[in-house]
């Protein structure tokens, strides 16, 4: 007999499913916010009851079929003399959560408890007390809800549930064998591999087997994509487990997608689903998961459970977000939830970092083991240079007088009553935000959490009231970003540590309180330990010592290795030209010369060129100094739409006439994005775009010195970030073997030690200095007119 070990709150749901999603449907992971409040009650409890055993351990077994399903799970608290059993729950608004429970005797958390009763029932023939224990974690207010254990209703419960876990099994012990019989059959997509390719696959299919985490710096053009999603699949197949695949914008999911249908396209039977922001896939005006609002969250669990919809969706090779859209039409649910259930049934998942990072990830259901509780999925981070900066976004929210303005603007459009309320609310927010600046200078501050919670509670009651009228809900509805924006920032003030501090920011426009993370490797690092391996990999990953620490990678186990470009590097003419200064006090003075120099060096090879810049604003003075009547100019905007985008990409594709692209490192043309052939015959990095000297990142490098050192603090706040910028804006031009370019770096920094150490291995042999020409237009013209 098979021994199947479950977790208590995986076992104990309503058999068969009912429910919808909502904020107390019971589904889905345990919120960590309540874990501090479930402490202090339990400790409570021993003081006032010597007889109180907190987080009391219960286990039984539950044969059926060829299965021994071993349940197991903790009870809050037990009190051996009387057979009480107590859950706490804790929620914001005990009395919604109390309401519920109160009219759904098929609650998950109801059935948790009677399955922590039932259990100690069989081991002791003890009748228990059940007893829910409900709290708020706003100022602790709490209820107590006695549940009823009925043992013959409990017994017809679990005889369906038991049916339900012996199908599931089987199906699982289908995907098992099917992953390890794809693992052993998966072959390399490629006859010939790229120069270089075939020692990636290597060293990373070694470095597997150690288990140790890895941080591999590749150029473009090497095939780093599946050069490293084939040996993580070719290992974490055979053990029955996925390969996650995280990326840090969802356009950039499109080049796993690919390297996953080449492996299809040689046999190899793989399942993929990509996973796409809620905000994308949603079928109403609002991403609001609330069943009185939307039909596609009212009563989720029952129609995925009456359709079938999960093995249903293990059908198909591959799940994207127009698949989900079109079952979630058809069913009449929600597209995002299906694409989550999806992920137990997909051999890789491709998505954005925030689902493994965020605060409010998904690494629970990612991480999550087909059969095996010891095996993990293993982890591969693309682009990984931006890991550290986006993590640290995630812990760092804001608040400020000009996101209130833009909000009270879009407040017309409400009925006159909500009007007045949220007007009101609006007020004594700008109210709060302004009391931490009376002297009116940027500062750290402590912020007082009480008068935020009020006011959250406040916008969450007008909120409940809005969504109970009969007010038609349209998008961006400027009551719904209101709670969003206010409950995110609220929660976030709960976080605490060096790495965290809290700003009154003060500029012309706006009046802000913001929360800065200086660092999230702590975080990154409990994030890791879900999976077995985990990949990190990029072209700019240098210095490693900076990544490696700045993402939370262990400092003994870690491996480092880079990679040399497969290109030719007589394809490749890379120049630095020192004279021209791009720091801010100069930009003025040096604008005209940065664009005559781009001009002169355009008019040696009519093509397609871009530029990229520190920010819009140098960007737009270029401009207005370019003369290139033999080229059309097309300009990166602050807020480019995809298809502006696409429309963009579209025209230096069709190469009609020459063209000169111009936009900012960091933005959207300037990583993650292909140039092919002569799609792009030249790129001009406008300087290295160091962060801005102001008073939030003068706090960042203080901490940086705390930390790591005087010695790193400028670089780890300044340099570092920039030349990853840089480094990745100088990589659109050489995309395969065959392409020929002209990278050009304009400032003097470039040469600097702290600027240059992070440059790929093979732009130069010795100095940086090699890159500096006394005759640049020559040695271009050369270039251009030397066969290939």
């Amino acid at each position: 007999m098979r021994k199947i070990t479950l977790d208590l709150k995986q076992f104990a749901l309503p058999a068969p499913r009912v429910g919808s999603i909502e904020t107390h449907s019971g589904y889905g992971p345990i919120p960590t916010s309540g874990q501090e409040v479930h402490v202090t009650i339990q400790r409570q409890r021993v003081r006032e009851n010597p007889g109180y055993t907190p987080e009391k351990k219960l286990v039984h077994s539950f044969e059926a079929g060829p299965y021994e399903f071993v349940v197991s799970g903790r009870a809050d608290g037990f009190v051996e003399a009387t057979g009480l059993i107590e859950e706490i729950k804790s929620a914001f608004d005990i009395d919604e959560l109390r309401a519920k429970l109160e009219r759904e005797p098929n609650h998950p958390y109801v059935w948790q408890l009677r399955t922590y009763g039932y259990i100690h029932f069989l081991q002791t023939g003890q009748f228990p007390t059940l007893k829910l224990h409900l709290v708020s974690l706003r100022n602790f207010k709490s209820h107590d809800l006695n549940i009823e254990l009925d043992l013959d209703g409990y017994e017809a419960w679990l005889k369906i549930r038991l049916e339900e876990l012996v199908e599931e099994t089987k199906e699982k012990e289908k995907l098992f064998k099917k992953r390890q019989k794809a693992g052993e059959e998966m072959t390399f997509p490629f006859a010939s591999p790229r120069k270089g390719q075939r020692e990636l696959v290597d060293t990373i299919s070694e470095n597997l087997q150690s288990e140790n985490p890895l941080l591999v710096q590749a150029p473009t053009g090497l095939g780093k994509t599946i050069g490293v999603l084939y040996p993580s699949l070719k290992e974490a197949l055979p053990r029955g487990q996925r390969v996650v695949y995280v990326t840090p914008k969802n356009s950039q999911h499109q080049v796993a997608e690919e390297a996953v249908e080449r492996l299809q396209e040689q046999g190899c039977k793989i399942r993929s689903l990509t996973i796409t922001a809620k905000s994308k896939m949603c079928l109403k005006a609002e991403p609001l998961c609330n069943p009185q609002y939307c039909e596609f969250a009212k009563d989720y669990y029952k129609k995925v459970a009456e359709h079938d919809l999960v093995n249903k969706l293990s059908r198909l090779r591959s799940l994207d977000s127009e698949k989900l859209k079109k079952m979630g039409e058809e069913y009449q649910v929600c597209p995002f939830e299906l694409s989550v259930e999806a992920i137990e049934r997909a051999d890789v998942v491709i998505g954005d970092y925030n689902y493994v990072f965020a605060p409010r990830s998904l690494i629970g259901r990612l991480a999550e083991p087909l059969l095996e509780q010891k095996e993990k999925a293993n982890l591969v981070i693309d682009e990984a240079h931006n890991l550290p900066s986006r993590a640290q976004d995630y812990f760092s929210p804001s608040i400020s007088t000009q996101q209130l303005a833009l909000l009270e603007k879009d407040f017309s459009r409400l009925p006159p009553t909500f009007y007045m309320q949220a007007q009101a609310l609006c007020q004594r927010a700008r109210r709060l935000i302004s009391s931490y600046g009376k002297d009116g200078v940027s500062k750290k501050v402590n912020i007082d959490l009480d008068p935020f919670l009020e006011l959250e509670q406040d916008v969450r009651e007008m909120t409940t009231s809005y969504l109970e009228s009969e007010t038609e809900i349209l998008s961006q509805d400027p009551i719904l970003r209101m709670m969003n924006m206010w409950s995110e920032f609220v929660a976030s003030l709960t976080l605490s540590g060096e790495e965290f501090f809290q700003t009154y920011q003060r500029s012309t426009f706006t009046e802000m309180l913001k929360i800065t993370c200086c660092d999230a490797s702590e975080h990154l690092s409990l994030a890791y330990k879900e999976f077995k391996n985990v990949v990190a990999f990029s072209a700019t990953l240098k210095p490693f010592t900076y990544y490696q620490e700045l993402m939370g990678f262990p400092t003994e186990s870690t491996k480092q290795v880079e990679f040399s470009s497969p290109f030719e590097k007589e394809n490749r003419k890379l120049l630095i030209i020192p004279q021209i200064s791009t720091k801010f006090s100069d930009r003025h003075a040096s604008s005209g010369k940065i664009a005559e120099t781009i001009q002169r060096i355009t008019a040696l090879k009519k093509g397609n060129y871009i530029a990229l810049f520190p920010s819009f604003e140098f960007m737009r003075m270029v401009e207005s100094k370019l003369s290139l009547p033999d080229f059309q100019i097309l300009v990166q905007e602050r807020e480019m739409k995809q298809k502006q985008t696409q429309e963009y990409l579209d025209e230096l594709k069709s190469g009609q006439k020459p063209t000169l692209l111009l936009g900012v490192q960091g933005g959207v043309f300037s990583e993650g994005v292909d140039f092919p052939g002569d799609m792009l015959i030249g790129a001009f990095v406008i300087g290295p775009a160091l962060p801005n000297f102001d008073f939030e990142r003068e706090q960042i490098r203080s901490y940086y010195e705390l930390r790591y050192g005087k010695e790193h603090a400028f670089n780890y706040a300044y340099v570092y970030p920039a030349m990853a910028k840089a480094i990745q804006s100088a990589g659109r031009v050489i995309r395969s073997e065959t392409d020929r370019g002209v990278i050009v770096m304009l400032d003097s920094r470039f040469l600097q030690t702290s600027y240059y150490e992070t440059m790929p291995e093979g732009w130069f042999t010795q100095s940086p200095q090699e890159l500096v020409s006394r005759q640049i237009l020559n040695d271009i013209k050369e270039f251009w007119e030397t066969p290939v």
